[in-house]
């Protein structure tokens, strides 16, 4: 009798005895540095030089928190920061209003755009919405959709060659560092659902801006077209009462003066997009502004070997 008790003292003790070493095996600093320490590239950059090249986008127009955190740019350059565990530099050279030839002929100009555009491990760019927003303007009351095809197609065209040539234009001061490059979005869309004719011309001047790139190397596209254009208004029925909406307050048409009211509304709770500032109905607030800078940062990483390793 007594024997049996000791034999299960014993199995007790040993069963006891496992159960520590495992859990002292499990819990051991070293086990759980295995585990969960996920160990840095050894050519992994400490520091990266970023420039922004733009218009009103990259200027962080419509951002409320602009003057701390500058649109898009100010808040990947936390996010690369953060995630990265890296310091980033970055310098912010977009204006408001420019197109593509203009942004061109601030960096020829630009001693100080130039010598950064040199030491930058990557480059963002935002182009093409005021090309496009000068052509809609001038042919805006066109109502013969083969004549607004014409108009649309022959500015496409120059648009290309001179998008074309601001690439061309940074490549000169830097060969090799990657150029992330956004499309531009439909800031009406919400508001004139029904309207084909702006949003097939977003989506051509985008594939054209997509032609372009594809003659250059390391360059690439970041779509923001339809989460900002469409907003919160994700599902099929969101869009098709939009499109309802859009029909009785319209009629299908699109005028200078339908346009005007619009921009001219400055109340928030005029503003149906979530993703757009109520200021002017056409830059992203800090809503978009996150969401381009999330955007952006998902197809750096994609492409971080270009950029964030030596």
């Amino acid at each position: 009798m007594k024997f049996k008790n000791i034999s299960k003292i014993i199995g007790v003790t040993l069963l006891l005895v496992l159960i520590v070493l495992a859990a002292l095996t499990y819990w051991h600093p070293g086990a759980r540095t295995t585990l969960t320490t996920k160990e840095m590239p050894s050519n992994r950059r400490s520091t990266v030089r970023l420039v922004a090249l733009g218009d009103s986008l990259t200027e962080g127009v419509g951002d409320p928190q602009k003057t701390k955190l500058g649109g898009y740019t100010g808040r990947l350059k936390n996010t690369i920061h953060r995630r990265d565990h890296v310091k980033v530099i970055m310098h912010n050279f977009g204006k408001s209003g420019d197109r593509s030839d203009q942004i061109e002929q601030r960096l020829v100009d630009s001693k100080t755009q130039q010598a950064q555009v040199k030491r930058a491990q990557a480059i963002t760019l935002t182009v093409g919405g005021n090309d496009l927003l000068q052509t809609l303007t001038k042919n805006v009351t066109i109502n013969q959709q083969t004549k607004l095809d014409r108009q649309l197609d022959t500015a496409q065209t120059a648009y290309q060659q001179k998008l074309k040539h601001l690439i061309q234009t940074i490549r000169q001061y830097n060969p090799t560092a990657p150029i992330f490059l956004y499309s531009i979005y439909n800031p009406v869309y919400v508001y004139f659902a029904n309207l084909d004719q702006i949003t097939t011309a977003v989506d051509d001047w985008n594939q054209a801006t997509k032609q372009t790139a594809t003659g250059f190397k390391h360059i690439y596209m970041i779509d923001i077209n339809q989460a900002l254009s469409d907003g919160q208004y994700k599902s099929v029925t969101q869009q098709a009462q939009l499109k309802r909406n859009a029909q009785k307050s319209n009629d299908g048409k699109i005028s200078s003066a339908s346009l005007q009211e619009l921009i001219l509304a400055s109340n928030a709770s005029d503003e149906l997009n979530d993703y757009l500032s109520p200021a002017d109905h056409f830059h992203p607030n800090a809503k978009g502004y996150r969401l381009m800078t999330r955007y952006a940062f998902k197809q750096m990483q994609a492409h971080q070997q270009q950029w964030l390793l030596k």
